[in-house]
Parts: C-alpha cells; sequence; structure tokens
C-alpha cells in the first residue's frame, strides 16, 4: 500500500483514504481474476472462430460460464466477508 503519511492528512482522513485503497486493491484483484477465468473459458472452450458455436463449443462455453459466475460470486462474498472481519 502506498504511504499516506506523507500526505499530511488527519488521523480520519488518512484512515478513510488507506480504506479506499485497500478497497481498489480488492476490485483490481477481483478483476484480474475474472478477465483470467474468461480467458481460460474462450482458450479451452473455443477451438476456431467461426460464424456460429459448435454444439460442443457451446455446451463448454455455458459449464465455464457457469463456473465462472459461481467463482465470481464466490470471490466477492470472500472480499465482503473480509472487510467485515476487518470492521469496514
Amino acid at each position: 500500500m502506498s504511504d499516506t503519511n506523507d500526505l499530511n492528512l488527519d488521523a480520519s482522513s488518512r484512515k478513510e483514504l488507506e480504506s479506499f485503497i485497500e478497497t481498489q486493491q480488492a476490485q483490481t484483484r477481483v478483476q484480474t481474476q475474472v478477465h483470467t477465468l474468461a480467458e481460460m473459458c474462450w482458450d479451452k472452450c473455443v477451438g476456431s472462430i467461426s460464424s456460429s458455436f459448435s454444439r460442443s463449443e457451446h455446451s463448454c462455453l455455458s459449464n465455464c460460464v457457469d463456473r465462472f459466475l459461481d467463482t465470481s460470486l464466490y470471490l466477492v462474498k470472500r472480499v465482503e466477508d473480509e472487510r467485515a472481519a476487518a470492521g469496514h
């Protein structure tokens, strides 16, 4: 985390800024994970680009997206639980 002590902020403002930075970093981690999962689904399921997906590509993408959504919801809940445990 960046050093907020050099910003000449009062304790309340410093704590608020640190909380904001933590939240932004957590959101960035989630977005990075989401991007990685989406790329993984595409690479795993799509053999070649054509005008439509084959039945197996469609099924694979559907299953992968379901797992992707499950994982995304899990990550969001985990971030929320961590924030709640930290008292934010």
